[in-house]
């Protein structure tokens, strides 16, 4: 499983409430007739992180079968009836960047509210080793490796409930840990 995240941030004149319900509008409409490869798909509000100019936004993630699903993602995102609702989104958004990311280990979570660790790792080790303690201490920890650089994004990402702490494996670096909740459907 692949997650195309998309971090964004509306122009600062654009009412919040506004921009949310374009947002969850267009997720709707995606998810009413989702492309082939397209498993869901789900918009955070998050805390500041880095690759957007240290200010607060939205991550919008989907999830897909494989890098097959890349393209019918694009093309039904831009096309038919979602087209209304995408350029509404995407006319109000500001700066915005992505990431591709595979699923490398535990339960998707379906929390309302969660914590994203931000991790990048020492060059030259085996990152399997140094992660796996993280999950044998937080079961309820998904973590996310990136597979291609699309944007200043780290590395891992892990995910879990809540305001849960990890501990960050030795010599890995938290580039930054954001609170996430997801916006209603």
């Amino acid at each position: 499983m692949l997650a195309y995240v998309f971090w964004h941030r509306p122009y600062s004149q654009i009412d919040q409430k506004a921009y949310e319900q374009s947002l969850v509008r267009f997720q709707a409409e995606l998810m009413r007739e989702p492309p082939p490869g397209l498993i869901g798909a789900s918009t955070f509000a998050i805390s500041a992180v880095p690759w957007l100019s240290g200010r607060s936004g939205y991550e919008d993630w989907c999830l897909l079968e494989g890098s097959w699903a890349m393209d019918p993602l694009n093309a039904f995102a831009i096309s038919g009836p979602r087209l209304p609702s995408h350029d509404h989104a995407a006319a109000q958004s500001d700066e915005g960047c992505g990431g591709l990311y595979v699923h490398a280990g535990g339960e998707i979570l379906p929390a309302h509210t969660s914590t994203i660790y931000w991790l990048t790792r020492p060059r030259g080790i085996q990152w399997q080793a140094a992660i796996a303690p993280v999950r044998a201490k937080c079961m309820e920890a998904v973590i996310w490796r990136r597979q291609m650089v699309l944007s200043p994004a780290p590395e891992f990402g892990v995910e879990v409930p809540g305001d849960t702490a990890i501990e960050v494996p030795s010599d890995w670096q938290e580039v930054c840990r954001v609170k996430r909740t997801r916006l209603p459907r």
